[in-house]
């Protein structure tokens, strides 16, 4: 059975829980008394209440750790007054002062450090906390025993302080990951309260979270779309930038889909929610944003196993500096020296440097519409070399204009019609399109719908078999186009036009040729690509004829033509080969074989279905300029990640050593640590300037 997780933090809790009613009878697991407290006092949950935990432990322990600090200064100077009972007599009050003042110190701060530094399973854990730990605590017993038999080694503002300085880090690295995942939390805000549900004829307010599937809502001008649903009546403009990363409001109407949380600019919408919640567009993008978050990066993972080598290494280093400074010094000298090379030495910096900027770099990416499926993808995508590109859908517009229908009668493009509605390709929506403006009914039966990757499709049509495709799909049958036919896909070939054809499997029934434009963005997005230094190919499934206006309009020079989905994995193959990491752009209907062939398979125009098995990176828009954009960001990442891990690595090794000749304090030290995370945290917020 899995275990129960902290309602208040969300770690696992291995023991046995603490259960509290945190307010109208409802009752959740904690994993201890404090965690308890931070969701009553703050009333937040996560990183963000642990945040606000952090800050309030901060601000009590620096008060206290300066009043102990303030009067420690006094027991610097009572050996000048050795003989003067009364000094000595005040010197032992104020011991015992100190001791009081720095108790609650450790016990709030100090507590929860050490508990981590042991497991339920191997007893002692080797992580951060178990330097601190070590160092802090070794100072307060130290000071205790010297308060109970009257020795001078009193060094409890050196231990409270650690805690303080330690505990201010922490706050800085939860509220830097708090502002990382800040737009996750702006998705669910997008979400209304309430919506207007149309009940019996009348308008009634009630909770969003309430709506449930075929009810109908009332969206009027200026508020949020309550639900995804369909509009029954009405008409408008939607702002839909939250999702789509498109600042240009999409016009709705009659049988558009419209999403939760986007906003109706103007006009009014009478929707049905077609949807359970969980399905929902924004939900699902919150799902999957936790998903993605919790995946690591092998530059992440390679920073565990170092964090995981370094910290016996280090333990073994304070162990060797107290034995030699013992020998030289005396065991004072040896306890503050060991303890400042435990201190010195937490990686803290280190293990935040590559996690923290992969999560605000995956945010930044959701932000523009741009659904990266994990760190691993957004550091591979820093090292794509050579990018393919599909031509229909990517580089030329999505939905093409049918510009010439022939058939043997009108019955055959009926039929069409029918078996064309089944299918998502861009080709059969714009011919579905078509159909429709010339109030063509569809109301053929359809049964054993097939597709045929790079060929076309098929179905049985009122009892008849039928067959939509291209040139090849007719060759693979062994059929024969007639004459007047081909003359209208020769000149369809000359204005740059894709000819599909319909037959069965005797003969070519009719022809249909569609009219294509290239992006306006295309060749912006193009040029900035080879401004990164990529090497750009085209795969095409069109003839030569197209291939050379892409290469003269786009200045591509490689454009492969007249291939069929295995000749487009061939291609990708060989530069695999040439050991390169390739990525390929498509539409992600009829180019998942390619899009999972790739390192990296990129689906434009996914809209709100996000999920696509093939594509490691969904597009919701059809923006082409996003492309260069990805990979500008995901290297921005990559150089963030690596100044962090060198200059943590160059601080461990000059502090470390400077620790080792026994001229470093162990506040010093603690600060120098903060420092440190303290650079890591602000050079991650860098990403967001990308």
């Amino acid at each position: 059975m899995a275990n129960k997780e902290c309602y208040q933090c969300g770690i696992p809790i291995t023991g046995k829980s603490l259960r509290y009613d945190i307010g109208n009878g409802q009752v959740e697991d904690f994993c201890c008394f404090g965690c308890y407290l931070i969701n009553k006092t703050t009333g937040l949950r996560g990183e963000e209440g642990n945040a606000v935990a952090f800050l309030g432990k901060f601000g009590f322990g620096y008060f206290l750790a300066m009043i102990v600090f303030m009067l420690s200064t006094y027991l610097y100077g009572a050996h000048m007054t050795p003989d003067d009972p009364e000094a000595q007599a005040f010197t032992k009050v104020i011991k015992y002062i100190i001791l009081i003042l720095s108790t609650p110190v450790m016990i709030l701060l100090g507590i929860p450090i050490l508990k981590n530094s042991f497991s339920r399973h191997n007893w002692l854990n080797f992580n951060t906390d178990t330097l601190i730990a070590i160092g802090a605590f070794s100072a307060y017993f130290l000071s205790v025993y010297s308060v109970f038999t009257n020795k001078p080694s009193i060094y409890f503002e050196t231990a409270t302080m650690i805690l303080v300085l330690v505990t201010f880090g922490r706050y800085l690295e939860t509220s830097s990951r708090v502002k990382a995942s800040n737009f996750a939390k702006q998705l669910l805000r997008l979400v209304p309260q309430k919506a207007t549900l149309l009940k019996d004829g009348k308008e009634i307010e009630v909770n969003a979270d309430k709506l449930k599937l075929g009810d109908i809502v009332l969206v009027k001008e200026g508020e949020k779309i309550p639900a995804d649903g369909i509009v029954l009546e009405g008409n408008g403009y939607v702002d839909e930038s939250m999702l789509t990363g498109e600042s240009k409001p999409v016009s709705k109407k009659e049988e558009d889909e419209v999403y939760a949380g986007t906003i109706l600019n103007n006009g009014f919408l009478k929707i049905k929610v077609i949807k359970p919640q969980e399905e929902w567009a924004l939900n699902k993008f919150i799902k999957m944003m936790k998903e993605i978050r919790n995946s690591k990066a092998p530059i992440n993972r390679i920073t565990d196993t170092v964090s995981a080598y370094f910290l016996p290494v280090m333990l073994s280093l304070s162990a060797g500096a107290f034995a030699y400074w013992y020998v030289e010094a005396g065991f004072e000298k040896a306890l503050i020296t060991s303890m400042s090379v435990l201190l010195i030495s937490c990686p803290c910096a280190f293990s935040i440097g590559a996690p923290l900027a992969l999560w605000i770099g995956l945010s930044e990416a959701f932000r523009e519409g741009i659904i990266i499926k994990g760190a691993d993808v957004l550091e591979k995508l820093s090292s794509v070399k050579t990018i393919f590109f599909d031509k229909t859908g990517t580089i030329t517009e999505r939905f093409l204009m049918v510009s010439k229908v022939k058939a043997k009668d009108e019955d055959i493009i009926k039929k069409a019609y029918c078996l064309e509605k089944m299918s998502q390709h861009p080709l059969a929506i714009s011919f579905v399109y078509y159909c429709k403006s010339k109030n063509l009914t569809a109301d053929c039966n359809v049964k054993d719908f097939k597709t045929h990757f790079g060929y076309g499709i098929e179905g049985i049509v009122n009892g008849e078999k039928l067959y939509i495709g291209n040139k090849q799909f007719i060759s693979k049958l062994g059929l024969t186009i007639p004459q007047q036919l081909e003359e209208i896909e020769k000149e369809a070939e000359k204005n740059a036009e894709i000819p599909v054809f319909i037959f069965n499997d005797k003969q070519v029934l009719g022809i249909i040729t569609f009219s294509q434009k290239i992006k306006d963005e295309a060749p912006i997005a193009i040029k900035a690509l080879k401004k990164l230094k990529l090497k750009i190919k085209v795969l095409t499934g069109d003839t030569e004829y197209f291939a050379r206006i892409i290469k003269e309009k786009l200045g591509i020079e490689e454009v492969k033509a007249n291939l069929l989905p295995e000749d487009k994995i061939k291609e990708i193959e060989k530069e695999k080969q040439k050991a390169k990491v390739v990525a390929m752009v498509g539409d992600g209907i009829n180019d998942a074989p390619a899009l999972a062939k790739a390192d990296i398979g990129i689906a434009m125009g996914c809209g709100t279905d996000i999920t696509k098995e093939s594509a490691n990176i969904s597009l919701v828009s059809d923006d082409l300029r996003k492309v260069p954009l990805m990979i500008l960001l995901a290297r921005k990442v990559k150089r963030v990640i690596y100044t962090n891990i060198f200059w943590a690595f160059i601080y461990n090794i000059i502090g470390i050593g400077y620790a080792l000749t026994g001229n470093l304090s162990p506040i010093l030290a603690a600060l120098a640590m903060v420092l440190s995370s303290a650079f890591v945290i602000g050079n991650s917020i860098r990403v967001k300037n990308w």
